[in-house]
């Protein structure tokens, strides 16, 4: 069973608390992930009904709003009450590691760090509806990993009471290629460019000479929509290939990076099993396009893979 240790200090019963509201912050955020995962890649149309010619539109013939997927009010009541919660955890959070002043060093950054995190989500979140620019959407992405990797971190901090020493550059360099790869596939559902390769491992049409003229790498670009559908830039093959290419050298460097902390059994477990889930997730994904559900599982694990580096990265580990 999962539990913060025992300890006869004045800091044991803090910890205790924050151990537990960390965990609770860290799962419900989990839940925004995988509910927003689910939001963002229904409303764009990803498995409707008459697939693709409805994917990318944002509004019906008539003008109202597109019919709604299964699981879409699902997933919306469960985004708000999951992104509330974790708000409200992570400010509680903050205030218990306030006192004693030199007590929670490390867990007291990282609960501010969540908080400011949170906040500046919640700030996105009222620019999202309606927007434009694919800035919008990888923000929310990014900031939810960001948010979630933060707050496991922290659980592990306050479960441990003690930060070894980072895994060394082999796993702050996975960890960064885990963050960019993110960033690059949510790039690609911003931009509505899921279909620019076929439903197959390989991508016949992609040329990555047009990455840089098309301006599909370009988050602040404004997206074309044409009689109420979003049209994707030239270069959505090219982009879609890259990420799946990419897939490879994030993959090798997270299974190095496992190997790397070793010595923490469970972490490398963690870091193993989150890359190869992912991997599986994408390619099923891939051959099994379009589909909403595997779209999320990959998107769940490709969150656990950069938190799991993010704990080795930081030196977050179990002790011996």
């Amino acid at each position: 069973m999962i539990g913060p240790p025992d300890g006869a200090s004045d800091t044991a019963p803090a910890r205790r608390i924050a151990f537990r509201v960390s965990l609770a912050a860290a799962l419900a955020t989990f839940a925004v992930l995988i509910a927003s995962a689910w939001l963002r890649h229904s409303l764009a149309g990803l498995g409707c009904a008459d697939w693709p010619a409805c994917y990318g539109k944002i509004a019906s013939a008539a003008g109202g709003p597109l019919a709604a997927l299964p699981g879409e009010a699902a997933a919306r009541i469960t985004h708000r009450i999951a992104a509330s919660s974790a708000l409200i955890l992570v400010a509680v959070i903050a205030v218990v590691l306030l006192k004693p002043p030199a007590a929670f060093a490390v867990e007291r950054r990282l609960a501010w760090t969540a908080l400011a995190i949170a906040l500046a989500l919640a700030a996105v979140g009222l620019a999202t509806p309606g927007a434009r620019v694919p800035a919008i959407a990888i923000g929310n992405l990014l900031g939810g990993f960001a948010l979630f990797a933060t707050l496991v971190a922290l659980t592990a901090a306050l479960r441990d009471g003690e930060r070894r020493g980072g895994g060394g550059a082999i796993v702050a360099v996975a960890f960064a290629a885990a963050v960019v790869h993110v960033a690059v596939g949510g790039m690609i559902g911003a931009q509505f460019a899921v279909t620019g390769c076929p439903p197959s491992l390989g991508c016949p049409g992609a040329d990555f000479g047009r990455l840089g003229g098309t301006g599909i790498l370009d988050p602040l670009r404004t997206l074309d929509v044409v009689q109420g559908r979003v049209r994707a830039p030239d270069g959505a093959p090219a982009l879609v290939a890259l990420h799946r290419l990419a897939s490879i050298a994030v993959a090798v460097l997270a299974l190095a990076a496992g190997w790397r902390v070793r010595d923490d059994r469970k972490l490398a477990a963690a870091i193993v099993f989150a890359t190869l889930a992912a991997i599986a997730m994408g390619v099923a994904t891939t051959l099994l396009q379009p589909s909403v559900a595997l779209t999320g599982a990959h998107n769940a694990c490709a969150a656990l893979l950069v938190a799991a580096l993010g704990l080795a990265a930081g030196g977050f580990r179990r002790r011996r």
